[in-house]
């Protein structure tokens, strides 16, 4: 099943965004919060910004594989909303607003597409 990999590929991501976090806790010599860096608390968000997006996503693609629409049409929209989480991911990291604002918007696209998509499976 496809939503499998795609939770697979999501959950790799999320331990590469939290060994990111742990990298500067150590660095810094922070165990909690962010002390004031700037660097961590970007990564800090990072992170937690991916975990507030993809179980929407992970749902989503689901829902739709349950309903058998083809994989010629998951595969974009995951595509779509792994770029748009790792633009997003990389522009806080390195401070880059337009950056964030396409990582935003490949992330909203693809759930919002996903979404109609579904709500209009349920309605016909």
């Amino acid at each position: 099943m496809f939503s499998g990999l795609f939770a697979a590929i999501c959950t790799l991501f999320y331990i590469k965004l939290s060994l990111d976090v742990i990298k500067l806790r150590k660095g810094h010599q922070v165990g909690l919060g962010d002390a004031g860096h700037k660097d961590l608390q970007a990564r800090i968000r990072a992170h937690a910004n991916f975990i507030e997006y993809t179980p929407l996503a992970v749902i989503l693609i689901f829902i739709l594989e349950y309903q058998l629409i083809s994989e010629a049409i998951l595969i974009p929209f995951a595509a779509l909303f792994l770029v748009g989480r790792i633009l997003h991911a990389q522009a806080l990291a390195k401070a880059n607003i337009k950056m964030r604002v396409v990582g935003m918007g490949c992330t909203f696209l693809s759930l919002i597409g996903m979404a109609l998509m579904n709500a209009y499976l349920y309605i016909i």
